[in-house]
């Protein structure tokens, strides 16, 4: 009997396999940059400088895309110094309200490919974090937040998809977060808004198919970014205690593995065993053969690891009640 289990285990596996040597899209690597164009939003600071610098070294011709002017010029100069030499590289800034709307944005974008070319990889990593209970945020945070990393990557993907499925190449990167794949106190309406960004990239790796086009989900960690440091005056003590348990990364370590995840043609890009958990359990398009077999033969196992998480979350939040509670009884008493 138990052999004829084992027998039907192995039989099982050969079929997955088969069925995905047979169907899943071929993945695309490309070892360097050289002369294409790279476009990145949020270009001038944090992990999407890092990712504009490691572009350039990888001999790309980079146009960052943020608002403030000046931020701009100096990061131009800095992400130059990273070229190549005597290579010709191209580095330009466009100076852009990434939540204007749709035909601004065509025109920036399409001017980007008059000066430079046609763009072969756009990375988004314009986006903002405001922290607090859903009750008492202000509704204009809301809407800036699902303005900013909502329609701020809808809208230049939706400019380059036509123009990279005519000429069958192309490369491009959505920037969500763990809070993406798990709600966490805290990051209500920060995390719909990129729980948006990651419903857009599922929907979008299925129209991609038969298409030489690839797309990457990434979901950096906590990253020492001004926009964290931003963040970090909004957040409650709750958030804080659940989101550190991660640690913190460099926006250069998160912004090489990012552009090198896509450049291999991997469907997620995550980081760290939080990361990669998440991912196994949550994110539903077919990456790799591995990540098949272990969501097929260990999401069990996981799910009851990742309860023992979310349990020790809910306790922070119970925590933070009785604190919230003493410290108002102790008000009362006071006056």
């Amino acid at each position: 009997m138990i052999l004829i289990y084992i027998g039907v285990v192995i039989l099982i596996i050969v079929i997955i396999l088969i069925a995905l040597h047979k169907c899943l899209e071929k993945k695309i690597v490309y070892k360097n940059l050289k002369n294409r164009h790279v476009v990145i939003t949020g270009g001038s600071s944090g992990i999407g400088k890092s990712v504009a610098i490691e572009a350039a070294k990888l001999g790309a011709n980079v146009t960052i895309i943020g608002r403030d002017i000046q931020k701009l010029i100096l990061s131009v100069s800095e992400i130059t110094g990273h070229c190549k030499p005597y290579s010709g590289q191209k580095v330009n800034y466009i100076s852009l309200d990434i939540t204007s709307d749709y035909d601004t944005i065509q025109k920036c974008l399409s001017k980007a490919e008059s000066d430079i070319g046609p763009i072969f990889m756009l990375i988004n990593c314009a986006g903002m974090c405001i922290c607090g209970q859903f009750e008492n945020m202000k509704i204009e945070h809301i809407k800036q937040m699902i303005d900013l990393n909502y329609f701020g990557t809808a809208y230049p993907t939706r400019y380059v998809l036509p123009g990279m499925k005519k000429r069958n190449e192309g490369l491009i990167v959505f920037v969500s977060t763990e809070a993406a794949l798990l709600g966490i106190y805290g990051y209500s309406a920060y995390g719909a808004a990129k729980w948006a960004v990651r419903g857009l990239a599922e929907s979008v790796f299925m129209e991609l198919i038969g298409t030489n086009v690839r797309l990457t989900l990434a979901f950096p960690p906590d990253t020492d970014t001004p926009g964290f440091k931003n963040e970090e005056l909004t957040k409650p003590k709750e958030t804080k205690l659940i989101s550190g348990s991660g640690g913190l990364h460099t926006p250069e370590e998160v912004g090489r593995k990012l552009i090198r995840d896509s450049m291999n043609g991997k469907v997620y890009s995550v980081f760290g065993f939080s990361g990669h958990l998440l991912s196994i359990l949550y994110c539903g398009t077919i990456d790799n053969v591995t990540q098949v077999l272990l969501q097929i033969f260990s999401l069990g196992i996981l799910k009851a690891v990742m309860i023992g998480v979310q349990l020790s979350f809910h306790k922070i939040v119970r925590d933070g009640l009785k604190d919230k509670d003493m410290s108002d009884s102790e008000k009362e008493k006071s006056l």
